[in-house]
């Protein structure tokens, strides 16, 4: 059993889908394991690196295991990378055009936040049922929060909508997601995490993010999910007569995830924990 792990995970700002990658990993590997920022250890560290949850690639050195991650920026991706599973099949295509061969690259796909349920159960909160939680991306929330009061919270909650801030950690953001009706999201990880709990959701796609190669890393995951990348403009396009139609809410919940977990958890690079009870 692996004692000491590097894992990259992005940490320039708070956001709950980076924050996932080593609560996922470390409930992969259990306690025994601890767990290690790679950005803290020497090229040169005899402690094994891996990369999950993210769109980290073109971040990683070499020798670093990719279990799920994706990719967000055009860029030629570091050599001798060793692959067990990436986040969508645009991920491998583009890893075969730089260089890669179709046996470095394994078509096992699925981002590892879709495990999530495994390992955490959400609290029940009620009075989110009726409402439509509204993700936006961390890279979009500096200007909008500074001037969004609880009076504007409540004004949205009239209409159904509850603004729910990727920075305020991961488990509030996931007990707001599991509870929702449905999940507006301009967070690729709020799609996903609502993909894992059955809820249904839709993108919220305003254009280009900061520092992202267009919509690559939303196209690379519906297509894992042989999904299609429709999306809306602004959340207000959501409405009680138009919701469920867009949302795909009259959808078996356990078809939002055409992910084979078993066959992405069999990838993990190393010997997974006994299972453990769910955290609460």
């Amino acid at each position: 059993m692996t004692k000491n792990l590097a894992l990259k995970w992005y940490q320039g700002s708070p956001n709950f889908g980076d924050e996932i990658s080593p609560v996922i990993v470390q409930a992969m590997t259990g306690p025994e394991t601890t767990i290690v920022s790679a950005d803290t250890e020497p090229d040169d560290s005899a402690i094994p690196k891996l990369a999950a949850v993210g769109s980290v690639m073109h971040h990683l050195t070499e020798g670093t295991e990719v279990w799920g991650t994706g990719m967000m920026l055009n860029e030629t991706p570091p050599e001798n990378l060793e692959f067990h599973a990436v986040r969508g099949p645009k991920t491998r295509r583009f890893l075969l055009e730089h260089g890669y061969s179709e046996d470095q690259v394994p078509e096992v796909y699925g981002d590892p936040a879709l495990l999530l349920p495994e390992f955490y159960t959400p609290k029940v909160l009620p009075w989110m049922h009726d409402l439509w939680v509204v993700i936006p991306h961390h890279a979009q929330t500096r200007n909008w929060r500074n001037g969004f009061h609880s009076e504007d919270q409540e004004d949205h909650n009239l209409y159904g909508f509850h603004i729910v801030w990727p920075q305020d950690g991961w488990e509030t953001v996931v007990d707001a997601i599991a509870n929702a009706r449905g999940v507006i999201s301009e967070s690729l990880h709020g799609l996903i995490v609502a993909d894992a709990y059955g809820v249904p959701n839709v993108w919220w796609n305003q254009g280009t993010l900061p520092g992202h190669n267009g919509a690559f890393k939303f196209l690379d995951y519906f297509e894992s999910q042989n999904r299609q990348a429709s999306s809306i403009q602004h959340y207000s396009e959501i409405r009680e007569d138009n919701w469920e139609y867009v949302m795909g809410a009259n959808r078996d919940p356990r078809s939002r995830n055409q992910v084979d977990l078993e066959a992405l958890k069999a990838a993990f690079p190393y010997q997974p924990a006994e299972p453990a009870e769910p955290v609460v």
